[in-house]
């Protein structure tokens, strides 16, 4: 298996990334965190150069070590790395001091006050209104999937034919009503 370690260049911004991946290094975007944020916030424009096919972890560790060494990947303003690039992701304690002097002044993103509240309402399991035309895409999605899915009617199916004719008794009945109703309070209470 290849191992290949890369040098990403944004081009835009000039910023570098050092990498690797058994995948295919240029489609593959990278994964270091502020290498990732920078392509969420300038786009994904940027080039790709192949330093090393390596042939074994212990391989990759001895030439990404160099290199991180030689580019001093961590200290400097132009790379993305926050850690040498071992193949490993750890780091020594003097690369956490490195990372923390790197990472000091630099801007946090900036989260609005919506944004937020969307957080926090996901969290709390509760969705936020769908437009019109998120609703008729839902609609349209689910109507495709239920077509595409011969099984899934047959199940239906035979589970409504199971259950033909079947009565409930009077005690059922009101366990379904009470579940009902403490379901919908529940959901209520979380609304507001």
């Amino acid at each position: 298996m290849t191992i290949y370690l890369y040098v990403k260049t944004h081009q835009i911004t000039g910023l570098k990334y050092l990498g690797k991946t058994t995948k295919n290094p240029h489609t593959y975007l990278g994964s270091g965190v502020d290498w990732k944020l920078h392509l969420k916030e300038y786009g994904i424009d940027h080039k790709t150069e192949i330093i090393k096919e390596c042939q074994s972890n212990a391989e990759l560790n001895k030439w990404g070590r160099y290199y991180s060494n030689l580019w001093n990947v961590v200290e400097s303003k132009e790379w993305a790395n926050r850690i040498p690039e071992t193949g490993g992701g750890q780091c020594l304690p003097e690369t956490a001091k490195k990372i923390s002097a790197k990472l000091k002044g630099r801007k946090k993103p900036i989260r609005t006050t919506e944004h937020t509240v969307n957080l926090s309402n996901a969290n709390k399991g509760i969705q936020r209104p769908r437009t019109a035309e998120h609703q008729k895409a839902w609609n349209e999605s689910s109507k495709k999937n239920w077509d595409n899915n011969p099984g899934r009617k047959q199940k239906v199916s035979a589970l409504g034919k199971s259950n033909a004719g079947r009565k409930h008794t009077v005690e059922t009945l009101e366990k379904k009503r009470q579940a009902m109703l403490k379901y919908w309070q529940t959901k209520r209470s979380q609304v507001v």
